[in-house]
């Protein structure tokens, strides 16, 4: 491969990037933010609580709040959810900084189409000290039960209901 073949992907990558951020300004389906692979994985967790909690009104976080990612409200239940992503194209699967304040923590692990493989739901809310933050932490591996770090209690991937609440999001 060229010089001008890689340039025409960046080409392609830019177009790509550009429509996603058009969306992002008009939708509230999708934050805004330059880390695409987390708006994407936002985006996947939006899909998803859209189809958990029907009647409530889900919303992003603000830029500045590091606490939590998406709120979900109804006159029954206040919810915080922390959405964490990487995709296949990270060799070591660090997990951005997890802060408190959240009810839930969702892990989101992506392909390199940005499909998701894994999907994970941790509701132990102690793994994080109050004003504390994890750092440096791994996110499994969808094939390896083994893999991830040891401190964050994976569970189940549930990423088949994931792909569900997308799916019925996106056929319509």
């Amino acid at each position: 491969m060229g010089a001008k073949e890689i340039q025409k992907s960046i080409e392609k990558y830019a177009l790509s990037y550009a429509e996603l951020q058009g969306w992002q300004e008009k939708s509230e389906m999708i934050p805004i933010g330059d880390q695409k692979t987390g708006c994407i994985g936002e985006f996947y967790a939006y899909l998803y609580l859209i189809k958990l909690f029907p009647n409530s009104k889900i919303s992003y976080a603000g830029h500045s709040e590091k606490g939590w990612d998406i709120e979900i409200r109804s006159n029954l239940i206040t919810e915080r959810i922390q959405v964490k992503t990487v995709s296949a194209y990270s060799t070591t699967r660090v997990l951005s900084p997890i802060h408190d304040g959240w009810n839930q923590l969702f892990i989101i692990y992506l392909d390199k189409s940005f499909k998701p493989l894994g999907f994970w739901t941790i509701k132990d809310v102690s793994i994080v000290k109050e004003n504390g933050v994890l750092k440096s932490r791994k996110c499994r591996k969808p094939d390896n039960l083994n893999s991830g770090s040891k401190d964050i209690p994976f569970g189940k991937n549930r990423v088949k209901e994931l792909i569900v609440a997308i799916d019925s999001a996106t056929s319509a």
